[in-house]
């Protein structure tokens, strides 16, 4: 990796890691630990929610969570440009890519994406257990370790409080129709509507519709209740046959009435989730390696430039 600058005298900048709408994402390492780390830098002062639940994220240190170690303010000084002040979180370095670039257009059907999503949920479980909503889950905002496990990461939506928002946040496709008709909501079951969509697009590789509207073509379709002709014109569209359990869970996680949506144990817990739910330790561990090495692959695929 080579010297890109550094971060407060503290941090040398290796690497470009993403560059987001609101922040840039750098593989930094501690110049006298010599621990490598992830840092956002913001272009901007951190949004006062970030700054209010640094506390709760620093706290959480969930295994599928990436772990925020502090915040500060200081100097960036990239190779080639001025010097500036600018605000920074530092994390736990997370060594693989982000799970959208692995999904190649094609998603990782419904057996291996249950354990995939299982981790996940748990992650965004402890999330709320400790009070704070995300707002802005999506497979760009989940990194993957050195074992492929999944770490949410992407907070600057996330928020305290849970219920009577009114702001709108997070991404368009994944965000719940309460949200785009700026309507007071419950962020917790907004969540649940953006893993629902999530989970469609981790399994099949494509979206189930663009957006929660009644314009939209497909999520009209789920909003009229018109769910054989919804199935007929998806399958149709992504050329994949998806077993029932399945449509019956993403149907109820994207339902347009938040108080029908499933809670998060009770996503764990359905249906379509018994098979990973009844594997033994054995079964687990073969599962494990099998989706450990389709990412494998997919990064090789991806290196390759196929």
């Amino acid at each position: 990796m080579q010297n890109l600058g550094t971060i407060d005298n503290i941090y040398t900048i290796l690497a470009s890691k993403k560059n987001k709408h609101f922040y840039k994402i750098y593989t930094v390492r501690h110049n006298q630990t010599q621990v490598f780390h992830l840092i956002e830098v913001y272009e901007k002062a951190l949004p006062a929610n970030l700054i209010n639940i640094m506390n709760n994220l620093i706290a959480l240190n969930h295994p599928y969570v990436i772990n925020a170690i502090s915040q500060g303010n200081g100097q960036i000084v990239l190779n080639n440009h001025p010097q500036v002040n600018r605000p920074y979180i530092v994390y736990e370095n997370v060594n693989n890519n982000f799970l959208d670039i692995y999904i190649l257009n094609r998603g990782f059907g419904e057996r291996q994406s249950k354990l995939i999503f299982k981790k996940i949920l748990e992650g965004v479980r402890a999330m709320h257990n400790a009070n704070i909503c995300h707002r802005d889950l999506r497979p760009e905002n989940i990194l993957l370790d050195e074992n492929y496990n999944p770490k949410i990461t992407g907070f600057y939506f996330c928020c305290i409080n849970a219920n009577n928002l009114q702001e709108q946040a997070g991404t368009k496709s994944y965000v719940a129709p309460e949200v785009l008709s700026n309507k007071p909501y419950d962020g917790i079951r907004a969540d649940i509507f953006s893993l629902g969509h999530f989970l469609f697009i981790l399994v099949t590789g494509q979206p189930g519709f663009k957006s929660a509207s009644s314009k939209d073509v497909y999520y009209k379709l789920i909003i009229k209740k018109h769910l054989d002709h919804y199935w007929e014109k998806l399958e149709s569209m992504i050329n994949l046959k998806l077993t029932q359990e399945f449509k019956d869970l993403f149907i109820r996680m994207v339902d347009p009435n938040p108080a029908q949506r499933p809670t998060i144990d009770q996503i764990l817990n359905d249906a379509w989730m018994q098979e990973i739910i009844n594997l033994n330790d054995e079964q687990m561990n073969a599962l494990e390696n099998e989706v450990r090495n389709e990412f494998q692959l997919r990064e090789q695929q991806i290196q390759q430039g196929l």
